[in-house]
């Protein structure tokens, strides 16, 4: 008579392939932001401003 059985539950804490392909997208935008940003900058008065919390929502919205 079988009462009850294990069962083993793995987790690699990996991120699926869709994710990952997404975090890259969002990253290479961000990055061409920078680029047109600084080329921009070049040419303008620039303000002091707090902007890492809005990039990093951003990218892991």
């Amino acid at each position: 008579m079988t009462i009850g059985y294990w069962r083993t539950v793995k987790f690699s804490g990996a991120l699926p392939a869709r994710r990952i392909n997404e975090l890259l997208q969002r990253v290479e935008i961000l990055q061409q932001a920078v680029m047109f940003a600084r080329e921009e900058a070049n040419n303008s008065e620039v303000e002091e401003q707090r902007v890492g919390e809005r990039i990093f929502q951003f990218i892991f919205r």
